[in-house]
């Protein structure tokens, strides 16, 4: 196989991982790597063109992780969730699969099990890029949009898992839809599976619910017990910022809002 039918994948350039240009999912569907998309600290995201319809579609791979750690059990649960949950809302899964790969990791090379998930592209960015932009989100938009997300966090809520990582960046822009993505710090609620974070950090920066914030600050009482309610104040604080285009710190007040004066009262109770 020829350099130009090979992809290489690294979260550093000191550790890299070669691979086809062209995967196969468990599925029997095959996809061919285009360019790169995202990178976090375990995984990449690339985009990914089905061979036989052109459809485009976004391949996660788990490149930082050891056999049976909790990275990778965190990515199978991940993919196990979006296989689970179906909403118009929430980023839709297509195909999962493995590869293998060539690692070149400080001059040694050896041999990788890359375990990867194909799901729903979404090629027009985010709320965060879309906060950027020039022009204020018209009311008709917004309110349908948060609807449909709200809708769609209940239908995690509803299987017993929380998000526990809603921020501008994770709510992508499919089409004419926001969808809600990135479940890689998703748990099940205490009641119904073991957390995989363990007593790691949780919390997107800026976007921390107050039991988020006490974690980080070393609390175990009740305050510090992440549930449904975090992910209602972390959609309710996007909602706030992009209505507002500002952070939703300090005391707010009716003059701060920028909507219809009927929502206020709704998202302050």
């Amino acid at each position: 196989m020829s350099s130009k039918q090979k992809v290489d994948l690294f979260l550093r350039t000191s550790d890299v991982f070669s691979v086809p240009y062209q995967i196969n999912s468990d599925c029997g569907r095959v996809f061919e790597l285009d360019e790169r998309i995202d990178a976090g600290g375990n995984g990449v995201v690339y985009k990914c063109v089905e061979s036989t319809t052109g459809d485009e579609f976004a391949v996660k791979f788990l490149l930082n992780y050891d056999r049976n750690d909790k990275r990778l059990r965190r990515f199978e649960f991940e993919r196990d969730q979006l296989a689970k949950v179906k909403h118009s809302h929430l980023v839709r899964l297509e195909a999962v699969g493995s590869i293998r790969s060539d690692r070149l990791r400080y001059k040694r090379r050896s041999k990788k099990n890359l375990e990867f998930f194909i799901m729903e592209l979404a090629a027009s960015g985010n709320l965060r890029r879309l906060s950027l932009a020039s022009e204020r989100v018209p009311e008709e938009i917004y309110k349908a949009q948060f609807r449909g997300l709200a809708d769609g966090l209940r239908a995690l809520h509803d299987v017993d898992v929380v998000h526990r990582d809603i921020k501008p960046e994770n709510v992508l822009i499919s089409g004419d839809k926001w969808i809600l993505a990135d479940f890689g710090l998703c748990a099940p609620l205490a009641r119904t599976g073991k957390d995989l974070t363990g007593n790691e950090n949780l919390g997107p920066r800026f976007w921390m619910s107050p039991e988020m914030s006490n974690r980080c600050l070393g609390i175990t009482t009740a305050f510090a017990k992440i549930g449904k309610s975090s992910d209602v104040f972390q959609l309710a604080s996007v909602f706030w910022f992009i209505v507002n285009r500002r952070h939703p710190s300090g005391v707010l007040e009716p003059a701060d809002w920028q909507g219809s004066a009927a929502l206020f009262p709704v998202r302050r109770t």
